[in-house]
């Protein structure tokens, strides 16, 4: 371990729209000494109990015999999760062990026995070693996961290792096949998924056996058959040529720093799920992607390319600060909730990579669309975080050099179809995010119902003139605010589809979130639109989200002032027709709210 400083070269490598193998592997350096401290400091807190001293002098003698494989075996994503969730809860002076819903304290720190054992084993020493079985079963990092049958919740079981042969044992003995990946008597090996293409190699665990979620609450599949685990092989075997030959540099980052993915199960169509952690550098969780054929490889190698420019700012962050926690809440394009300046800066970051990716596809079809969206959701954020006082000076230099790397995109122009869908997708989820989480003072809504009632003009002595007046209220019931953005994707790779799903009397049943306004707004009917969204709005159960269906469709059909009202205020739309005795007409108060 050494100390680390950030250099000049590796910063810039990382403030950048790319990625960087050299700034990969600086990286991979820093989380080694992190996870070496962190296991220096689980150590002295946990000396006393039997199982981590003899753990750590295996542990030592491992490294003394092969440092390269202690090196990648710390870098695990499993052990990474392992100690960081160790270290939030080791008991300080006067402390208990934790709550009575969490695994024993001398289990969690006896799993540094068990990425002893692996390492000893990879390095090809003889040892024998006590670990934790948890539901009778003994998790493995890099190798797999010994079922012995036992019933007790928590026990303890023998890991012996000679000449090349592994042995987990307490009343049962499980035996390592020959090939650890393998299935045996007892074992469930993990798996890999390897690629190569044009000399450059792709190998990562794929991890349906960790021991810890990556992301509490996100289920996993579990254990996958034989034909999912080829599918997963395919569909990245499809994938990495692509990478290889559009974005070299990319593929080389990934390859030096990608180690493990997580499956998740499918999601919708064209919402796929990804997710990564903070404490499992280099780990991706990924729903299995779309099968159309000509969308998956791309959509395929984004997803890896997002997740793990997360993993690199979350590098970076533990070099050093960029930004302080203000407490305000702001819009993010890619997300229902408000999100502090930390999920800003997360969130450019991981999307101005994004958007770099499909710039280098084309501006044309499902690419071009997919650019435009995402060019116009950095620059909002990045315009956002200018000069923001939450942001520390490097904070403040990573922006500047993003905003910098952006700039010259705004002279790409996608195509027609692919423009109107991106810029409609964009100010939908805006409006629609404002209509939930945007509240007007009581007495501004009590002024304009008052003047609605007394059939008067709005009026420019109207004090809910500005949305700046609104207050920022997380609504915990915004979902699916990205329903034109998915519509829009359907209609440029399957337009037979949306023809379909216009057609059901519920189309939400199929696209969740989606309503018969939604579809033909995307589709361009807009008289249609504004007709299905007015007739929504007078239920109970309309959807916030409706009155930006609305203006947006007013505003296509030509009605600007009344469109205008409600994309740049829908949350006074809602809030006026929710305070009146009788719901109004939504077409009426739009164009009320917009002076006609």
């Amino acid at each position: 371990m050494r100390h680390h400083q950030l250099s000049t070269p590796v910063f810039e490598a990382l403030a950048s729209t790319g990625e960087d193998v050299s700034a990969v592997e600086a990286l991979l350096d820093v989380e080694c000494s992190r996870r070496l401290l962190m296991l220096r400091a689980i150590l002295d807190a946990c000396a006393s109990m039997p199982m981590v001293g003899e753990a750590w002098k295996l542990l030592v003698r491992a490294e003394e015999r092969s440092p390269q494989t202690f090196r990648t075996a710390l870098l695990d994503p499993q052990v990474g999760l392992w100690a960081a969730a160790l270290m939030r809860r080791l008991p300080s002076e006067g402390e208990t062990e934790g709550a009575a819903d969490e695994p024993p304290l001398w289990a969690e720190a006896g799993f540094l026995g068990q990425f002893a054992a692996a390492v000893a084993f990879e390095a090809g020493l003889d040892f024998d070693v006590q670990v934790p079985i948890r539901q009778g079963r003994v998790f493995l990092p890099r190798l797999g996961r010994a079922r012995l049958g036992s019933d007790e919740a928590w026990g303890t079981a023998g890991v012996s290792a000679r000449d090349g042969v592994l042995r987990v044992a307490n009343d049962e003995t499980v035996t390592l096949p020959g090939d650890p990946e393998a299935d045996g008597p007892g074992w469930e090996g993990l798996r890999r998924i390897r690629a190569e293409h044009g000399g450059q190699a792709l190998t990562l665990v794929l991890d349906d056996l960790g021991d810890r979620p990556v992301v509490t609450g996100l289920p996993a599949t579990g254990r996958l058959t034989e034909p999912r685990l080829t599918a997963w092989r395919d569909w990245f075997a499809a994938m990495w040529p692509l990478l290889v030959d559009d974005h070299p540099a990319s593929a080389r980052a990934l390859a030096a720093g990608l180690r493990s993915v997580v499956p998740l199960p499918r999601g919708e169509r064209l919402r796929a799920r990804a997710a990564s952690s903070s404490d499992a550098f280099g780990c991706v969780l990924l729903s299995a992607p779309d099968e159309d054929a000509e969308a998956l490889p791309a959509q395929l190698g984004v997803a890896l390319v997002h997740e793990f420019r997360h993993s690199l700012l979350n590098g970076l962050i533990f070099l050093t600060p960029l930004f302080e926690d203000s407490g305000a809440l702001f819009h993010a394009p890619w997300r229902d909730d408000p999100r502090p300046v930390g999920g800003l800066v997360h969130g450019a970051y991981a999307f101005s990579g994004v958007t770099r990716y499909w710039r280098t596809r084309g501006l044309d079809g499902l690419a071009g669309f997919e650019f435009a969206l995402w060019r116009h959701a950095v620059r909002e954020v990045l315009a956002t975080l200018r000069d923001h006082p939450a942001l520390t000076r490097l904070g403040g230099d990573l922006v500047t050099a993003l905003t910098e790397q952006t700039a010259a995109w705004d002279a790409d122009r996608a195509g027609e179809t692919e423009s109107r869908l991106a810029d409609l997708a964009a100010a939908y989820h805006q409006a629609a995010w404002r209509a939930h989480h945007a509240r007007p003072s009581k007495t501004d809504v009590d002024e304009l119902v008052e003047l609605w009632e007394a059939g008067r003009p709005r009026g420019e002595r109207s004090r809910a003139a500005s949305p700046d007046g609104a207050v920022v209220s997380a609504d915990p019931d915004a979902c699916r605010l990205d329903v034109p953005a998915l519509l829009a994707r359907l209609l440029l790779i399957d337009p037979d589809a949306l023809t379909r799903l216009r057609a059901q009397d519920d189309p939400g049943a199929e696209v969740s979130g989606a309503g018969p306004g939604d579809l033909a707004l995307v589709a361009g009917d807009t008289e249609d639109a504004v007709k299905l969204y007015a007739d929504e709005l007078t239920r109970r159960d309309a959807r916030p989200a409706a009155w930006a269906g609305l203006g947006l469709a007013l505003l296509e059909s030509g009605r600007k002032a009344a469109g205008t009202a409600l994309v740049e205020q829908p949350e006074l739309a809602r809030a006026v027709s929710a305070a009146l005795p009788v719901a109004p007409d939504p077409v009426a108060l739009a164009h009320w709210l917009g002076g006609v």
